[in-house]
């Protein structure tokens, strides 16, 4: 029920939007062959794949199981990539699947696009630990621990299990129909939903914050990651980077459920989106948004007709 409800908003939200914006902004428009890969029974089909799978795993193996919270929070995560895979392969059989996996390890980036997830992701957190002002907060006491918390988390804390999808797949299906910055909110929105089931959870990290809170920080979040992303030419190791790096300091920093949450998860939101407004601004609401028909080498997809510019 809630993925036909999500479905519904984004539809009906893009149809509100699309005589306006789509007529008064022609980059904006698609090649068909991409139109078609976004259609909407794709964009269905992954979100009953990931909600469903997500949902289903964690309610059952938290009710039915005495399984640690970890191993059930940890075999739940994998349904948004696993929804990215499916509907890749339902579009584009096995070369929809190869093509998803090559945009996860495409390590050649600029260092600018490198700056953002390693620096200015630990700086948003220490600006919010600086203002919370606790002592003791900051829980880096043994920073040699960041690379096996990095590769921990990478491929087991969020972003191999959700990138293939969030970014892999949705992100793009959304700026194919909607402005970046409204494709943005909206995955942030679905984001935030897809976290329900760990707020009722007890022993997750989620269960010791405020749902709004943590609700208006992903999506703040979610714009970031969608500038950087964009701004790489769509590279998903970008957004992987971006992902991991949010965890990894979310452990760096420091939680302690005793205790709460130490650098003030409020704050936090507070940073992020300012961060955000900034990136907004200085973007002009685009986001570093390149449309499709600019980057045939990436889409092999896009027609013969939009490459002659007859749409």
């Amino acid at each position: 029920m809630i993925h036909f409800i999500i479905c519904r908003t984004i539809v009906i939200t893009y149809k509100k939007i699309q005589m306006l914006f789509f007529q008064s902004n022609k980059g904006y428009y698609i090649a068909e062959g991409v139109l078609t890969m976004y259609k909407n029974k794709y964009i269905h089909l992954f979100l009953l794949v990931s909600f469903g799978y997500s949902w289903l795993i964690w309610g059952s193996l938290y009710w039915w199981t005495d399984l640690p919270i970890m191993a059930i929070v940890i075999s739940g995560a994998f349904g948004p990539s696993i929804a990215g895979f499916v509907t890749m392969y339902r579009l584009r059989g096995g070369e929809g699947v190869t093509h998803l996996f090559r945009k996860s390890v495409q390590f050649q980036m600029s260092w600018k696009t490198y700056v953002t997830p390693l620096l200015l992701v630990p700086l948003l957190f220490l600006v919010a630990y600086w203002w919370t002002d606790r002592n003791d907060a900051l829980l880096v006491r043994e920073p040699w621990w960041i690379v096996p918390y990095f590769l921990y988390i990478l491929f087991l804390g969020g972003a191999v299990q959700e990138e293939y999808g969030w970014r892999g797949y949705l992100l793009d299906a959304l700026q194919s129909r909607l402005p970046p910055l409204l494709a943005s909110l909206s995955l942030g929105v679905i984001w935030m939903l897809w976290h329900i089931p760990l707020f009722l959870m007890v022993g997750t990290v989620q269960a010791n914050l405020s749902f709004w809170a943590y609700g208006l920080a992903v999506m703040a979040y979610t714009i970031l990651i969608t500038w950087v992303y964009n701004g790489s030419s769509r590279n998903l190791w970008s957004a992987f980077l971006m992902h991991t790096m949010f965890n990894v300091m979310l452990v760096m920093v420091g939680f302690e459920a005793e205790s709460g949450y130490p650098i003030g998860f409020i704050h936090l939101t507070i940073t992020l989106w300012t961060a955000a407004i900034l990136v907004i601004w200085k973007t002009y609401g685009k986001l570093s948004y390149e449309p499709l028909e600019e980057m045939i080498p990436s889409y092999p997809s896009v027609t013969q007709r939009m490459r002659e510019g007859k749409e």
